[in-house]
């Protein structure tokens, strides 16, 4: 990949928000992660979403010089920004060799292997150790300040498993005699003796290698990252949780019976520590913010990131309480070694120097985050479940793992479609003489006609026979042809918003023309668009099958399940489903005043959609001339971001589901589905097996496929 972007430690929390940030932005980005603490599953979400032109990965460990020289001769990096870093205060004092190795020998391989390219390094608060509190909220400057002061002449390391002395031993033997122009001198030392923990002081030593490799680079520093990206899909998964916000949250979700609270007489408002928080997209906006100016020619820059002001652990508690609305318990701990009173840093330069300022209230950032652990209570679990399909009144299992499965078998031609306006030898194109030796029109508009070979006719011959266990009837009906305008190139989705108003009031009219008839108990009108679904006619047409009887498949069950769900719960199955979609919000398409589109919870098959008013109406012919053309554009919408799914005109069912006109009110809730055989690009999902005997499976986590929509639906507009 070329002209991407290097983002060690990705799989992580801030990583991944900033990969997501740099994708957003159709820029090429390349993770590397050793996976020891990221997660895979955002990794192949990003690969799912942005394909392999705008993202790669590689599992890489920064410890291994030969492996990443080959991830440097694969790609050529414009930037860099650095993640790779463990950072849990209490195991680097248990375990300091550990925390050395991955935070400083690991940053040391990536600086050697990177050339000059510029580095924006994910820093840490705790570079600053423990301040008084005059110096309190913290400046970039406040280093130089107190060992120009003399303040600090002694190691404030706290007892760990390692001395001060000792560590500067390794950082002599495994990185100075090797690339003496590494080596620390006083000043760096001086920095050293500030942190007062290993953590902390494996921080600043990267930052002194950074300033003794003479290399352009921005520092960055702040304390507590916090909150989830907008859509809801990504967010924070940590093993063991050690922040505050989500371990509050776990306790409103019911992981956790208590928050402890360590402490409640510090010199605070109310007797309880405060700290400084940002929320993880802002955290994200200000490295590519620091990134870019570096490419562009600026020279080595240090800034905190922060609010500039900071809320107690008990504000915090009552912030939560307040976005999620549950008692959180408390109990009251013993102070921390080491917890200072306040911490927080002062971003005055950074908003001086580049305009970024925190702007996300706490509620808001606390917001963000709960909704991603309350749809999300297992972190980044892969969804492997079974969910109920109300639509269906059927159990789906939702097995997303299988949708990375190998495929040795068939694949689907996915063509670009034609340019062709007239077609002489298609059978729908105006003018043009069928099969039956009948001669089309020259219509201009939306044109509908009986089926030159219709599985259902009105003057069916009369049978009524049972047998045992088995039964026949006779089988009445009309099947028409619905063609939706004379261009042999287009397609439903290819049509402008107003002509597709125009097959809506088409659809409408024959549903109450064939309602009408007393033979009629449910016109189902209906597409299918492509090879993939078995039609391989190209000129843009649906069908009807107007049936005697209420058709089995859906329609019996859709009613059952309005019966059963009004008598239980007194509304429209329906109704509730798009309330329940609107509320979660990852999976939906378009959200407009009048009508709603999404994938649904338990989708069947992996791009399934919904599309259907949000008034409850039974029909198209409760719908105003509004509503219909919001109905339209929403299609419209949909179908332009399945085309661009693959790169290729999307092979699909469509479904324009109604109430019965058999004279009975169900309580119907009209409903337009979209469904597929497609899984991936030219992959079709084979219905055999399980499929059949057992339940359906979908190899596909509903939540990405809505998020590969809209990226696509983004994409088109």
């Amino acid at each position: 990949m070329t002209d991407a972007i290097l983002i060690t430690g990705g799989a992580g929390y801030i990583g991944s928000h900033t990969a997501r940030r740099l994708l957003e932005d159709n820029r090429r980005v390349v993770v590397l992660d050793d996976l020891s603490t990221g997660h895979r599953e955002v990794l192949t979400f990003f690969e799912r979403i942005y394909g392999p032109e705008q993202f790669g990965f590689e599992n890489v460990s920064l410890l291994n010089p030969d492996e990443l020289a080959g991830v440097f001769d694969r790609h050529t990096f414009s930037g860099i920004i650095d993640f790779a870093a463990k950072s849990l205060v209490g195991e680097s004092q248990e375990k300091p060799r550990f925390y050395f190795e991955n935070n400083v020998l690991a940053f040391r391989n990536l600086v050697a292997a990177s050339g000059d390219i510029p580095i924006v390094k994910s820093s840490t608060a705790a570079t600053y150790g423990e301040p008084d509190s005059g110096y309190i909220p913290l400046g970039e400057g406040y280093q130089e300040h107190i060992l120009g002061a003399g303040e600090f002449d002694q190691c404030q390391l706290m007892p760990a498993a390692v001395s001060f002395d000792e560590l500067l031993g390794w950082y002599k033997q495994d990185i100075a005699e090797q690339s003496p122009a590494l080596a620390l001198g006083e000043i760096d030392i001086a920095h050293l003796k500030i942190p007062t923990n290993v953590y902390g002081i494996t921080k600043v030593m990267d930052e002194r290698l950074l300033v003794r490799s003479g290399r352009r680079f921005a520092a960055l520093r702040y304390f507590n990252a916090a909150g989830a990206d907008r859509s809801r899909l990504i967010g924070e998964d940590h093993d063991p949780e050690t922040h505050l916000i989500p371990i509050v949250l776990q306790v409103a979700l019911g992981q956790r019976p208590h928050i402890t609270v360590f402490g409640d007489d510090y010199d605070t408002l109310d007797g309880t520590a405060v700290r400084d928080y940002v929320s993880v997209p802002e955290l994200a906006d200000a490295h590519v913010l620091c990134l870019d100016k570096l490419v562009s020619g600026a020279e080595s820059m240090t800034y905190n990131l922060g609010s500039s002001k900071g809320f107690s652990v008990r504000e915090i508690i009552k912030a939560v309480r307040e976005v999620t609305g549950h008692a959180i318990p408390e109990i009251l701990g013993e102070r921390r070694s080491g917890d200072p009173a306040t911490l927080i840093a002062n971003a005055d330069q950074i908003k001086k120097d580049l305009g970024w300022q925190v702007q996300e209230s706490l509620l808001e950032t606390i917001e963000s985050a709960w909704h991603w652990h309350r749809l999300h209570p297992q972190g980044y679990l892969v969804v492997q479940e079974e969910r109920f399909n109300p639509f269906w009144n059927r159990w789906v299992n939702v097995a997303a793992h299988r949708g990375n499965r190998p495929w040795r078998g068939e694949t689907q031609s996915m063509d670009k479609g034609g340019d062709i306006a007239y077609e002489p030898e298609c059978y729908l194109c105006p003018g043009n003489t069928r099969v039956t030796g009948d001669v089309n029109p020259n219509y201009e508009g939306v044109w509908s006609f009986t089926n030159d070979f219709s599985s259902l006719v009105l003057d069916a011959y009369e049978t009524e026979q049972r047998n045992g266990p088995y039964a026949s009837r006779t089988s009445r009906g009309v099947c028409e042809v619905v063609v939706y305008g004379p261009n042999h190139s287009q397609r439903l989705s290819t049509l402008s918003v107003n002509e597709i108003a125009n097959v809506v009031d088409a659809w409408a009219d024959i549903y109450a023309r064939l309602g009408e008839k007393a033979e009629i108990a449910y016109p189902l009108i209906f597409e299918n668009r492509g090879d993939v679904m078995g039609n391989s006619q190209p000129h843009p047409h649906g069908q009807v099958y107007a049936y005697g009887e209420i058709p089995d498949l859906i329609v019996k069950p859709q009613l059952a399940m309005f019966a059963q769900y009004k008598k239980e719960k007194g509304g429209c199955f329906v109704c509730d489903a798009n309330d329940v979609e609107v509320d979660d919000g990852r999976r939906i398409l378009v959200n407009e005043k009048d009508v709603v589109a999404y994938v649904p919870f338990a989708a069947q098959f992996p791009y399934d959609v919904m599309i259907m008013p949000k008034r409850h109406v039974a029909s198209l012919l409760e719908l105003g001339a509004e509503e219909r053309l919001g109905l339209a554009d929403a299609l419209q919408c949909v179908l332009t971001g399945l085309d661009g799914l693959f790169d290729a005109p999307y092979h699909y069912t469509l479904a324009l589901l109604q109430a019965p006109t058999d004279g009975v009110d169900y309580g119907y809730h009209m409903q337009i589905q979209i469904t597929s055989l497609l899984r991936g690009p030219g992959l079709r999902k084979h219905v055999v097996g399980a499929d059949i005997f057992g339940n359906l499976i979908n190899p596909s986590d509903p939540n990405v496929t809505a998020e590969e929509l809209r990226h696509a639906m983004a994409e088109i507009d």
